[in-house]
């Protein structure tokens, strides 16, 4: 199931044709509202006419997560505080702080996006639904529950410290669709099995995890112990928690929303932008976002991107952890 059969199955050509319109957009309001970004852009000798679309973005210097913790907490802003409806703040040091603002219409839009990657992960209306996140991850369970809930599937919003509590839930309310950490479902595994419970029979159909927190040996132990693969999802809570990519059933990379972010691959330490297919760092350009957008944005993730089509139909492109 495509819950977005528009956006999803768009033609690659129509798709680029999207990207270098938003991009246009996105950089004359970054330059007009911006202070660090009009800053940057004189220093290259850019002007906004001068970015023509996706073609043109390598003109423009990365942002980084330093960039973020300077301009803590407002610095980013591209409104007024009063046009805020939500901020998510972050940080892994006391000295490094960071706040990510968002518009009524960022917040709609991050629903969209994680109905759509819960959908391809196989949601649905008869699915129940529970989150498990760590607490770092429960920043991003808003978007996650939202997106739930839009697509009609029942939200179970409660969970326990106890992970033999945690199995009866799972067991007394047929919970079939699970977001935690991969470490946490293979500890739940063996509790379960402690308790003479067989994993494979719990009612679980689909367990999301974060790629970046997944290693190869994971996804195997998980699947083995579940007889379910887990889904990898992504997302950067500097941009956007876990609404910026996921895999559909076919488990061939996670499809990027390409409508939203405009992914690119550098060398991680050149910078330079490297053809499609070769491994490097993802780099993302946030095309909707009003609040914050950010322009070329060095996520850190080592992978690389496959533009060929896809057996479920989507065509927004795919990136392949190496």
């Amino acid at each position: 199931m495509i819950w977005n059969q528009q956006v999803e199955t768009l033609p690659r050509a129509d798709m680029a044709v999207w990207q270098s319109y938003k991009i246009e957009k996105v950089i004359e309001r970054v330059y007009e509202k911006s202070a660090l970004y009009k800053k940057r852009m004189e220093e290259c000798g850019l002007l906004p006419e001068n970015i023509g679309g996706v073609n043109d973005l390598v003109k423009l210097p990365f942002t980084t997560r330093q960039d973020l913790v300077a301009n803590y907490p407002y610095g980013l802003l591209t409104m007024p505080v009063s046009g805020v409806a939500y901020i998510h703040t972050t940080h892994e040091a006391e000295s490094e702080h960071i706040v990510i603002s968002y518009t009524r219409t960022d917040m709609t839009m991050w629903t969209e996006l994680i109905s759509r990657i819960l959908v391809a992960g196989g949601v649905n209306m008869t699915s129940v639904f529970q989150f498990l996140g760590s607490p770092e991850e429960y920043k991003a369970s808003l978007g996650i529950n939202s997106g739930v809930q839009q697509i009609g599937a029942t939200l179970l919003p409660m969970s326990t410290d106890s992970q033999m509590d945690q199995i009866h839930l799972i067991e007394d309310f047929g919970i079939t669709s699970i977001f935690s950490n991969a470490s946490y479902m293979l500890t739940l595994a063996q509790e379960a099995q402690r308790m003479e419970c067989k994993p494979e029979e719990l009612p679980l159909q689909n367990i999301f995890c974060d790629t970046k927190d997944l290693t190869g040996n994971q996804s195997k132990e998980i699947k083995q112990v579940y007889g379910t693969r887990p889904i990898e999802v992504y997302g950067v809570n500097d941009i956007w928690g876990m609404g910026i990519a996921g895999e559909c059933h076919c488990g061939d990379g996670l499809h990027i929303q390409e409508d939203c972010f405009y992914p690119e691959i550098i060398h991680p330490t050149s910078g330079q932008v490297l053809p499609m297919g070769e491994v490097g760092e993802l780099v993302l350009t946030s095309l909707t976002l009003e609040a914050m957008p950010l322009i070329r944005y060095r996520t850190g993730i080592i992978c690389f991107l496959d533009d060929s089509p896809c057996n479920c139909g989507r065509t927004l492109i795919r990136m392949k952890k190496k």
